[in-house]
């Protein structure tokens, strides 16, 4: 397959990601922490996502973490920017003094500016495809501000750190466990609405657009009315890519979802 051809399989992904998977849009926004992909821009990582997996490298990059690439495996691409140096001609005024008045002249000059001339398709390869040494696990520890401790509680929720593997958290309808692969508030306040959402309003299993925007939305809310500082930015992306449809379908449904948490902690 020739450059050009990569290059257009890498942007028909995509465009199939925006089609038919929005939770992997919506998962490729947040980054993990201490992974190549990490510095990858959103496109790249969405690429990564519709290939199955939440690590890719290149070959020498799993070397040097003591993996190689498995026998028959093939490479899927991603897409490096390619930039140069590119002469501009601008104009600009400059006032001079001539036999005693000032005279306007006009400028004419030539500065390079950087601009982007086209894309190199780099090859990386998935986790699932290499073998080796374990990857070195993320340690950390969720400290749940203690106002959401009664709230825990009365609801029955168990919450349980795990390493990360396709989302930073999830809330199981059954066990009513959240098990969160992050230690970001965001993430433990989506999950927690999920959960109050289910008992309000019932959840269906999955991925189910409405109930996401719910929960991230709800989740935004209450960090704050309660002071906390998160990244709104991230917020904005994440509900964007669901859709505001969906957003303004659930406006009364995070009302309820809030006011039960925020209630709950000022009364």
């Amino acid at each position: 397959m020739d450059k050009k051809a990569r290059i257009r399989e890498a942007m028909e992904t995509v465009l199939k990601a925006f089609e038919s998977n929005p939770e992997k849009v919506a998962l490729a926004v947040f980054k993990g922490k201490g992974k190549p992909s990490d510095n990858w821009s959103f496109f790249n990582r969405l690429i990564m996502y519709m290939h199955g997996t939440n690590d890719a490298r290149g070959f020498q990059q799993w070397r040097q973490v003591g993996r190689k690439v498995k026998k028959g495996a093939k490479a899927f691409y991603i897409l490096a920017p390619i930039r140069k140096k590119v002469p501009v001609k601008i104009k600009r005024e400059e006032e001079i003094v001539a036999d005693g008045e000032v005279e306007v002249i006009e400028i004419e000059e030539t500065i390079y500016v950087d601009k982007l001339v086209g894309f190199k398709p780099i090859p990386v390869f998935r986790y699932e495809d290499t073998e080796g040494e374990p990857l070195e696990e993320e340690n950390f520890s969720v400290e749940i501000p203690y106002e959401f401790k009664g709230i825990i509680e009365e609801l029955g929720l168990k919450v349980e750190t795990t390493a990360f593997s396709h989302h930073y958290g999830t809330y199981n309808l059954k066990t009513k466990v959240i098990k969160l692969a992050s230690p970001e508030l965001i993430v433990f306040l989506h999950e927690l609405c999920h959960a109050v959402d289910d008992r309000i309003h019932g959840l269906q299993g999955g991925q189910i657009s409405l109930q996401e925007v719910v929960a991230e939305f709800a989740a935004a809310v209450i960090a704050y009315l309660m002071g906390y500082q998160i990244p709104l930015g991230n917020v904005k992306e994440y509900i964007e890519h669901y859709g505001f449809t969906e957003l303004f379908k659930a406006f009364a449904r995070v009302e309820r979802v809030v006011n039960f948490i925020v209630g709950y902690n000022l009364s």
